[in-house]
């Protein structure tokens, strides 16, 4: 069970919103939350005296088992060297060239931490998870987000729309979802439907897909590859961590390079 979560924060709105989010699912799993500053440029002690005071009587911190800490260092570095079950980060995200070469603080801890990673772009209600959308290519990246899926499901009682982007020029609508059911009935996942979208651009498919569905979660598997891999494998994730405005789970998993 997670009793551990870590909550960066630099303050901004975003990460406000992180907080506030964080706490609804803290109560409900009775974790400790561990609010993290990374200090990675001089800053005047007086307002950092007063932004730490200003979260710290947080309402929604209350009723929580909670504490704050501040160290020096590189920003991602310095969050997933933390020895937590769960990171809950907000971001506001990036598009574009921007998300792809750039990229946010969020996208690389989700990408390099060993623990899953919660993106949240709004205030969101964490403790109501009614419907997860879970993208997969049935693969064994998205073999190992099984175990994430049943404990969401397990906590939440959710129900899972499994979905695949397709090229119709290859293959039929038809047999997508039959090797989606497969793979769902292999794993042994309860309450789920399947659907195979048709187009080319996965990323943008999987996001428009998730908000016409009006979904509470993104389930999502990420790597930390790098160059031409990130080219070629990476930049689905990254376009959906870096644009979605629905909240996103994300576990980073190890796969041998391409």
């Amino acid at each position: 069970m997670m009793k551990r979560f870590l909550v960066p924060t630099d303050f901004t709105d975003y990460s406000i919103f992180a907080i506030s989010s964080a706490a609804g699912l803290a109560e409900k799993l009775d974790a400790e939350v561990i609010l993290l500053h990374v200090l990675d440029e001089p800053t005047d002690a007086d307002d950092l005296a007063n932004e730490v005071e200003r979260v710290l009587k947080m309402a929604e911190l209350k009723e929580l088992r909670y504490h704050y800490k501040q160290i020096s260092g590189d920003v991602v570095d310095s969050i997933v060297e933390q020895q937590v079950d769960l990171i809950i980060m907000g971001s506001e995200g990036a598009k574009g060239l921007e998300s792809f070469f750039v990229g946010t603080n969020a996208e690389k801890v989700a990408k390099q931490a060993e623990c899953p990673v919660v993106i949240v772009k709004t205030r969101t209600d964490l403790t109501s998870i009614d419907k997860i959308v879970f993208p997969t290519n049935m693969n064994r990246e998205d073999d190992k987000m099984i175990e994430e899926l049943k404990f969401l499901q397990l906590v939440f009682g959710s129900k899972v729309h499994i979905v695949k982007a397709f090229d119709d020029t290859l293959v039929s609508q038809r047999d997508v979802e039959k090797r989606l059911t497969d793979f769902a009935e292999f794993h042994q996942i309860k309450d789920y439907s399947v659907s195979a979208i048709a187009g080319i651009d996965e990323g943008e498919l999987i996001l428009h897909y998730a908000e016409k569905e009006m979904a509470d979660l993104l389930l999502l598997a990420t790597h930390n590859r790098k160059g031409l891999d990130r080219i070629f494998a990476g930049h689905i994730s990254t376009e959906v961590i870096n644009e979605s405005n629905i909240p996103i789970w994300t576990k980073s998993i190890d796969l041998p390079s391409l």
